[in-house]
């Protein structure tokens, strides 16, 4: 079961969306299960958004698949600090 599942957020949720529809705006009952349970149906959607943020976050740590950059360098040159010092990327060819 979700461990966010809460009958009483569930139940407001619903008339919620029935309210939304146009439906049973006038019974009484809905409207005091709404006042009553307002707030567990406010946690039932922090929760629920929470979930979707941690799945959300977990996609962002999965490890990356770029490849290393190939860096060269001459250590004789014109400078005292050596020669040229490149840095490209592993696809690209040389002879170009």
């Amino acid at each position: 079961m979700n461990p966010c599942f809460c009958y009483r957020g569930l139940i407001v949720d619903i008339v919620r969306r029935l309210w939304d529809r146009g439906l049973y705006k006038d019974n009484k009952w809905l409207k005091i299960v709404h006042a009553n349970w307002f707030s567990y149906w406010v946690d039932y959607k922090a929760c629920l958004t929470m979930q979707d943020a941690d799945t959300q976050i977990k996609g962002l740590l999965e490890t990356s698949q770029v490849d290393k950059p190939i860096f060269t360098e001459a250590n004789e040159g014109e400078t005292q600090l050596g020669g040229e010092m490149r840095l490209r990327a592993p696809w690209i060819d040389v002879d170009d």
